[in-house]
Order: structure tokens, then C-alpha cells, then sequence
């Protein structure tokens, strides 16, 4: 089975969490938008985090590139400093796309500025992190 994990983060917190996600899949993680384009991938974990209420532009533009032929399912995880509507705007993008989207998604708070959350990710998010990756693998490979 072909996984990628993509992941788009302007301070860090999606990048850790993609890191333990890539790690527990045995996979690189690569920031979005790619080097070359995404094709005939089986499961991919995509993330983002939000800016002001909203997912980064980029993340929006190369989720509309998608297509089932380039990703037949999607699991979704996300990190924010105070608001947790970050895998709903990645969702509904998603399925717009007419691509399958996992039910199980991940979200974990993140540091946001320098009081609000300013040790998260931490070791325990990151742990869930990696058996949320391994269980999204489990369901596609039903």
C-alpha cells in the first residue's frame, strides 16, 4: 500500500505531529505543496493547523489538485492554539474532491503565541499521534 503523510505548518506544532504520524507508518513526511505532483496513493495523511480562523492558503490550494486518482483515502489531523474547527475546513475540502475521508481523525492542541499551550504537542499527543497513523492503516487495508 502506497501512504504518504503531507502536512502544511507555519510554527511547527503539524510538523511534529506529522513527524510521529510518518515515523509509526514508516514514511517521510513532506510539506505541502509537494516537489511533484501526488499520485496513486492509497492512504494519505494530510494536516494542517489554523491561521487566524483558517487553514493556510496553501493547504486549500493542494487539497483542490486532489483527485481519487491521486489519493483514494485521506486521514486527517490537525493542530490549533485555541479553536479545533482545522479538520472540518480539511474535511469538507476533502470530500469536495470526491475522495474518501477516514472517520477517525487526530487534533491536538498546539503552541500558540508564547503562553497559550506552550508545551504541546508533548510526548503523550505525539503517542496518540502514532496509534491514531496505525489504526488509519488498519481500516484501509480492510
Amino acid at each position: 500500500m502506497k501512504i504518504k503523510v503531507m502536512y502544511q505548518s507555519k510554527g511547527g506544532n503539524t510538523k511534529m505531529v506529522a513527524d510521529a504520524i510518518a515515523e509509526a507508518v514508516g514514511q517521510v513526511n513532506e510539506a505541502v505543496p509537494p516537489a511533484y505532483p501526488l499520485e496513486n496513493v492509497s492512504l494519505l495523511f494530510l494536516g494542517g493547523a489554523l491561521y487566524s480562523g483558517k487553514i493556510d492558503k496553501k493547504l486549500v490550494d493542494f487539497i483542490k489538485t486532489l483527485n481519487i486518482s491521486r489519493a483514494k483515502n485521506v486521514a486527517i489531523f490537525g493542530t490549533s492554539g485555541s479553536q479545533d474547527n482545522v479538520i472540518t475546513q480539511i474535511k469538507d475540502l476533502v470530500k469536495a474532491q470526491g475522495i474518501n475521508v477516514l472517520d477517525e481523525t487526530f487534533m491536538c492542541k498546539g503552541k500558540f503565541f508564547v503562553f497559550f499551550n506552550r508545551k504541546r504537542p508533548n510526548e503523550a499527543d505525539l503517542k496518540l499521534a502514532k496509534e491514531f497513523a496505525q489504526r488509519a492503516v488498519l481500516k484501509v487495508k480492510e
